[in-house]
């Protein structure tokens, strides 16, 4: 008995080719990552510019909202002075009226500008940290609607401040107080507002 055995001749793919130019494989790799880095470059340089146009926006929106309760406090200033100037005693019944007068529109101003959508969050902040020490502050309190009322770029910049913020239910729309470790700061329209009607009445009476 026989056995034939045939034998065939089995060829194997290369791995490798010895052609490969290892100078072309190096190009090709930090072509890679000159284009993977630029991208980065660019990321991040749309975040910057993204940022500094919310701080911007943010920026300008508080000013607005200042510059607004800022003209309001002018015509009551302005009619508190105009009381002082007058001190013939007949015009004394007159001189309360104007008083009156001036403190209704004081704050019909200032409620109506405190019923805008964020800006008596945005003007509660601004006179809550108007020039005080952020280090020295110890919590901010302020209405729970100023609070939520806030906007991704308001958030932003009271965080970066480093100060805690909580809501009070006590206080109204545009209040704030600012407490310290010893004392606190009452930053409320109500106060501003009962320190001008006591001047004004002092002056009329």
């Amino acid at each position: 008995m026989s056995i034939d055995t045939e034998f065939s001749r089995v060829t194997f793919p290369a791995l490798r080719s010895d052609d490969t130019d290892p100078f072309d494989v190096q190009a090709r790799a930090s072509g890679h990552a000159a284009g993977y880095a630029a991208g980065l470059r660019a990321a991040s340089q749309e975040i910057a510019e993204r940022t500094a146009r919310l701080d911007a926006e943010h920026e300008a929106s508080m000013l607005h909202g200042r510059a607004r309760v800022d003209r309001a406090v002018a015509v009551l200033t302005a009619a508190a002075r105009a009381l002082e100037e007058r001190t013939v005693p007949v015009i004394e019944l007159s001189q309360d009226a104007i008083a009156a007068s001036a403190i209704e529109l004081a704050e019909a101003i200032i409620g109506s500008e405190l019923s805008r959508d964020g800006t008596s969050a945005r003007t509660a902040v601004a006179r809550a940290l108007g020039g005080v020490d952020a280090k020295t502050v110890h919590v901010v309190r302020m209405n729970p609607v100023d609070l939520s009322a806030l906007d991704d770029s308001a958030i932003a910049a009271i965080a970066a401040t480093g100060v805690a913020f909580a809501a009070d239910e006590s206080l109204a729309r545009g209040d704030a107080v600012t407490e310290f470790a010893v004392g606190y700061l009452d930053a409320r329209v109500s106060t501003a507002l009962a320190r001008a009607k006591a001047a004004l009445s002092g002056e009329g009476s």
